[in-house]
């Protein structure tokens, strides 16, 4: 896949607030999705077992910090959540 096929692919499985998905990539497109979203968490799910070398992803753009539970980051994953809502909500207008 060309760079901006790849660039336009990840630009569909992201839009409208979507900030979790499992993708089928390449080590080459693992690379390169962490060069866009260098904070995404990004956990291998499967190994590779077909001919285009690929493997399935859980990939996260939003991940929650991994801090102790203060009422900072649940004021912060509060407002997260709230944009996520927000974001479902138009969609679904």
């Amino acid at each position: 896949m060309a760079e901006n096929e790849f660039e336009q692919f990840l630009s569909e499985s992201f839009r409208e607030g979507v900030y979790f998905r499992e993708l089928r990539l390449s080590e080459k497109e693992v690379l390169s999705l962490k060069e866009h979203y260098p904070q995404a968490s990004i956990q291998k799910t499967s190994e590779v077992n077909d001919a285009f070398s690929k493997s399935w992803y859980e990939i996260n753009l939003m991940p929650i910090e991994k801090k102790s539970e203060t009422l900072e980051s649940i004021r912060h994953e509060n407002t997260r959540l709230k944009r996520e809502l927000e974001s479902l909500r138009k969609l679904k207008k």
